[in-house]
């Protein structure tokens, strides 16, 4: 019988690991010259964790992992984290390997795995800049979609870095200045321009905290990682339009 632990369990010294986990969030990254599918997990006890599979890795043909699934998850390695800046403050990430299986199983619950932080307490530093944040609050003063021309870029065809300046207001009328790059700035930019609400609510999730030498400087996107929500079905916008 598979004994099957929590997240806030897991430690590396678990000779066959098994978790019960929602795909919370799911993004393409490269480490080193290996090609990865980066993964923010979480158990029913609300602990979330990033896991990594190699894109070497083949899974079964039957098996493809989609965000908001549910699975079980057998034998995977456990190493410690060591990334700069980090999407969970959980002090382990997992690596599947060739031996890790997948199960596809019905929702353990409806959780979005969203925690909201606090515009004030991000101001005043009392988020650590290691760990990404969620954010909810109304659009204001969104700027116009930025085209910089890198000094050195990458490669030719990835020369231009899009940004886009914008703040969120929250219900206490508290602004916070946030700073959409790549995708997310052209997404923002199409989805602003072309929405005729009065009152244009959001969600960030999973964005990075910038301070500078006078304090808080602004959030932005992590590339891959970070979300930008709109859906009036989420629990924290339906709330916040409530008040």
């Amino acid at each position: 019988m598979v004994n099957f632990i929590s997240l806030s369990d897991l430690h590396s010294k678990i000779p066959f690991p098994a978790i019960r986990v929602k795909i919370i969030k799911k993004w393409n990254t490269k480490i080193g010259r290996d090609h990865h599918s980066m993964m923010l997990l979480g158990d029913s006890n609300g602990v979330t964790i990033q896991g990594s599979l190699n894109y070497a890795l083949s899974l079964p043909r039957e098996i493809e992992l989609k965000e908001d699934d549910w699975v079980e998850i057998l034998n995977f390695d456990i190493r410690t984290v060591l990334e700069l800046h980090r999407t969970t403050k959980h002090k382990y990430t997992i690596k599947f390997n060739e031996s890790s299986l997948f199960r596809k199983i019905q929702p353990v619950n409806a959780s979005n795995f969203l925690c909201c932080a606090n515009f004030r307490g991000i101001k005043r530093g009392l988020y650590h800049p290691m760990y990404c944040v969620d954010l909810c609050g109304a659009l204001v003063r969104v700027g116009d979609l930025i085209a910089t021309k890198l000094a050195q870029p990458a490669n030719i065809y990835n020369s231009i870095m899009y940004s886009l300046e914008f703040s969120l207001i929250n219900i206490g009328y508290t602004h916070i200045q946030c700073v959409a790059y790549g995708s997310l700035a052209h997404r923002l930019n199409a989805f602003w321009r072309a929405n005729t609400a009065d009152v244009v609510v959001t969600v960030l999730r999973l964005w990075r905290i910038e301070w500078g030498e006078g304090g808080f400087n602004y959030v932005t996107n992590m590339k891959g990682g970070s979300d930008i929500l709109f859906d009036s079905d989420i629990p924290e916008i339906q709330f916040f339009k409530s008040q």
